[in-house]
């Protein structure tokens, strides 16, 4: 396991993995508000196909694209071309297709830090098979309460099953910005 402050460095590692031993990692002196275990395993969702409902027009598809939220970059600022942007409109989505079914542990989303970090408020993640409704019918994982720009808000999926992962906002016009997104879990079939 790894202690992680998310998208920033790596404090250390916990070596000593017997049950009910105790480990004491040193941060030297690193300022925080969270502190973050990781179990490591692959981001699923990395170099994937995503696709959003739309594009800001005056940063296009290369500086606002919905690959920009699988790319590895999550520095948080929309003009460093790390994070997507949809237009305003009415439930904005972004979707990453995994390329086969997964039991989807952990959603974890960047949000912009630079500025309108309240935007993402209320985003519903949705893990699922079906592309209808650009994956807004498949069944709601979590839903995303922290508006802190730069916050990051991981979503436990319990194992729920899917090809697809979809962010949305619902029922309301507004723009959709991801900063970045990681998607865990194992496929479907494996031991």
């Amino acid at each position: 396991m790894t202690i992680t402050q998310r998208c920033l460095l790596k404090c250390g590692t916990i070596t000593d993995t017997r049950l009910g031993s105790v480990s004491t990692i040193a941060c030297n002196g690193l300022k925080g508000r969270y502190v973050t275990i990781i179990i490591p395993a692959q981001n699923l969702a990395l170099g994937r196909l995503a696709t959003q409902s739309s594009t800001l027009k005056e940063y296009g598809p290369v500086k606002a694209g919905a690959g920009n939220a699988v790319d590895g970059k999550c520095d948080g600022i929309l003009d460093h071309d790390s994070c997507t942007h949809t237009e305003q409109e009415t439930e904005p989505w972004w979707n990453v297709d995994l390329d086969s079914r997964h039991s989807v542990s952990t959603v974890i989303v960047k949000n912009r830090e630079d500025c309108c970090g309240e935007r993402i408020k209320g985003a519903q993640i949705h893990v699922g098979d079906s592309k209808a409704g650009h994956g807004k019918d498949d069944p709601i994982c979590g839903t995303i309460t922290d508006t802190t720009p730069g916050s990051i808000s991981t979503i436990s999926c319990n194992g729920m099953e899917g090809r697809y992962v979809t962010i949305t906002i619902p029922d309301r016009v507004e723009p959709l910005t991801l900063c970045e997104v990681e998607v865990y879990g194992t496929p479907v079939g494996d031991c």
